[in-house]
């Protein structure tokens, strides 16, 4: 039952009709709970609804139950406002004549009291569902730094983001996109250094989400992205309080939303691809080289195969004699040609990779491995393949690990690439190369361009991009349109 057939929906004041009426809407759902209960002196008579398993039993016991049942109205009028005032201790207690607001309310875990007598429904909070505990994600582990991560629960990851940013400045705007399951969506930002154009974009484009059922917010992303068939994501996400803060205070949005410990962050950009937390726990020179270093894996990945495969097939002068001696040697007696070669393990690197992310921890990282040594060791004695193309698949692969979130775009690249080198050779792989950075250059995010910084020849605005200059240093926010507040303070 969706809440637009019951939106007209309002109780009338008799207990037994209003206990009715919230039955109809919870027809044959078995945890729906109804305690009826009366006052010391049986003069007022309520009932407490609510689901079990999504409330705290111990509040509800303490908190609501006792106190009705030891109080004495005398010759007071039922009076559910005198209740919330005087009787009920939990931290919010609220009236409401709105049907549809306290069924949302109970579908959120708290406890509705229906009073004979009084036409309103007084709304406790009791939430007490079981919750995952904070602990730091597997995805971005940090050496040094906070080991917070968000949960599952909103409540909880606006209570880690307001921690770390104690202020007013800080907004927190909750609505529900998806009228059937009415989860919550929560939108973060800092009143003074939010971006207004793409914060008006943000909310315009929310207006058109329309799902019944949101499992994360990836769901959302794939929806109000600028560019939805680039493989580039114009949306980042963390799962790190430290991290999601941090952006806040360059400008940007958060997206966060109940049921999922993945936040995402607007506008983004690309140069964010090679950006750790690491980064800023560590010192200058190790931040920067790192990011140096995951910069230079992405174009290994990309172009490694493509250039591999052109040097062997038009360009063999490029090669040293005794190395090329060396691959033809070790190329002797394999029937596929260098392309088909590419493709094949490649493909099965994939699958290893694939098969132990879907295995259990330890397991996985064994397979993975095992699979690794074991395919390429027997591809190369059965000589499907050559020695010096496992070479090159494995370090594409290492490399391509590098940068995780750049997974998809990764393949997608590399295949992309290694099809105008089948065809044109190296000028092939150049000709692909500018196409991507061509589409890269053209694309925005929230209408920040998407390739801010990158080939800027102004210091200040390579202090945090490629390298990571000393904090002392990064006392100016990014600018590029993204905040009007420049300064840090």
């Amino acid at each position: 039952m969706e809440f637009s057939e019951f939106r007209d929906w309002k109780t009338v004041g008799k207990l037994n009709d209003d206990i009715t009426l919230f039955g109809k809407v919870f027809r044959n759902d078995d945890i729906f709970c109804i305690r009826r209960a009366a006052s010391a002196d049986g003069r007022w008579r309520l009932a407490l609804l609510f689901f079990d398993g999504m409330v705290d039993n111990d509040l509800v016991d303490r908190h609501l139950l006792h106190p009705i049942l030891r109080f004495s109205p005398r010759d007071a009028a039922p009076d559910l406002a005198f209740l919330a005032e005087q009787l009920v201790t939990t931290d919010t207690a609220e009236v409401t004549p709105d049907f549809p607001a306290a069924v949302d309310r109970l579908l959120h875990g708290d406890t509705l009291i229906l009073l004979d007598g009084d036409a309103r429904i007084l709304c406790a909070s009791t939430k007490g569902y079981a919750r995952r505990g904070i602990e730091e994600p597997d995805g971005e582990r940090l050496v040094r730094g906070p080991k917070e991560g968000f949960t599952e629960s909103l409540v909880t990851n606006t209570a880690l983001l307001r921690r770390k940013l104690l202020s007013p400045d800080l907004k927190l705007v909750t609505m529900q996109p998806s009228a059937r399951s009415r989860q919550r969506l929560c939108v973060a930002y800092l009143d003074t250094l939010v971006n207004r154009a793409a914060l008006q974009k943000l909310m315009n484009r929310l207006k058109d989400v329309r799902f019944d059922l949101l499992l994360d917010t990836h769901y959302i992303e794939e929806t109000i992205s600028d560019y939805r068939w680039t493989p580039f994501k114009t949306i980042g996400s963390t799962e790190k309080p430290d991290i999601a803060a941090a952006k806040l205070m360059e400008g940007k949005i958060l997206l966060l939303l109940d049921g999922t410990p993945v936040v995402s962050v607007l506008p983004f950009l690309f140069i964010e691809y090679f950006q750790s937390g690491d980064d800023y726990y560590t010192g200058f020179y190790f931040g920067s080289i790192g990011r140096l270093l995951r910069i230079a894996g992405f174009l290994l990945t990309v172009t490694l195969p493509a250039a591999y495969q052109a040097m062997i097939t038009y360009h063999q002068e490029i090669i040293p004699t005794k190395f090329l001696i060396s691959i033809a040697s070790a190329r002797t007696g394999v029937p596929f040609p260098t392309f088909l070669e590419l493709l094949l393990m490649l493909f099965a690197f994939e699958i290893l990779r694939e098969a132990g992310s879907m295995m259990p921890g330890s397991v996985g990282q064994a397979l993975s491995t095992v699979g690794a040594v074991v395919i390429g060791q027997a591809a190369v004695d059965a000589r499907i393949v050559s020695a010096p193309l496992v070479i090159v698949v494995a370090m594409t692969g290492l490399c391509g690990m590098m940068t995780p979130k750049l997974k998809s775009a990764v393949i997608v690249l590399r295949l992309f690439l290694l099809a105008f080198s089948g065809v044109l050779g190296l000028f092939g792989v150049i000709f692909g190369a500018t196409l991507v950075v061509a589409l890269l250059f053209s694309m925005n995010s929230f209408g920040i361009p998407y390739m801010s910084y990158v080939g800027t020849m102004k210091l200040s605005d390579l202090r945090d991009t490629a390298i990571r200059a000393p904090i002392w240093k990064l006392r100016y926010r990014p600018k590029k349109g993204m905040t009007e507040d420049y300064i840090r303070e």
